[in-house]
C-alpha cells in the first residue's frame, strides 16, 4: 500500500515537469521586435556607461553595508560579552548601552542621507541619460 502511494506521488510530482517540457517545445519563436529589444538591453548592459553606474553603486553600497553591519554586531557583541562596560553611566540615567543603541538610529538616518546624496550626485544623471539612449534605440 505504501509503495503504491509513493508511486502515485511520484507520478503526480513529475507530471508538471513533463507538461512544461512539452510546452517549451510547442512555444512559438520569439518575434523579431522582441529579439531586437533583448539585443538593445544586452548591449546597454555591456556598455561602459552602465558598468560605471554599477561600479559607482557597488563602491558605495558594499562598504557602507559592511561598516553598518560591523557597527551593529559590535553593539550586540558588547552587550552580550561586556555587560559591565555597557552599564557604565555616561550622563545621568544615560549609560553606554543606551548611547550606542541611539547611535544605531542616528547612523541609520545618516547612512540613508548619504546614500540618497550619493545617488543624486553621482548616478542618477548618468542612469537617466542611459535610459533615454535606450529608449531611443528601441524606437
Amino acid at each position: 500500500m505504501a509503495q503504491q502511494q509513493r508511486v502515485d506521488w511520484w507520478a503526480a510530482a513529475s507530471r508538471p515537469r513533463l507538461v512544461a517540457q512539452r510546452r517549451r517545445i510547442a512555444e512559438p519563436p520569439v518575434p523579431p521586435v522582441e529579439r531586437a529589444g533583448r539585443e538593445v538591453y544586452r548591449s546597454v548592459q555591456e556598455s561602459d556607461a552602465f558598468q560605471d553606474i554599477r561600479r559607482g553603486y557597488r563602491s558605495f553600497v558594499f562598504p557602507a553595508s559592511a561598516g553598518f553591519l560591523a557597527w551593529y554586531l559590535l553593539f550586540v557583541v558588547a552587550q552580550a560579552f561586556a555587560p559591565e562596560l555597557m552599564r557604565r553611566q555616561i550622563a545621568g540615567p544615560l549609560n553606554l548601552a543606551w548611547l550606542l543603541g541611539l547611535g544605531q538610529f542616528v547612523s541609520t538616518f545618516l547612512l540613508t542621507w548619504l546614500y540618497a546624496r550619493n545617488a543624486r550626485t553621482k548616478r542618477d544623471r548618468a542612469a537617466l541619460e542611459l535610459r533615454w539612449d535606450t529608449q531611443d534605440q528601441l524606437r
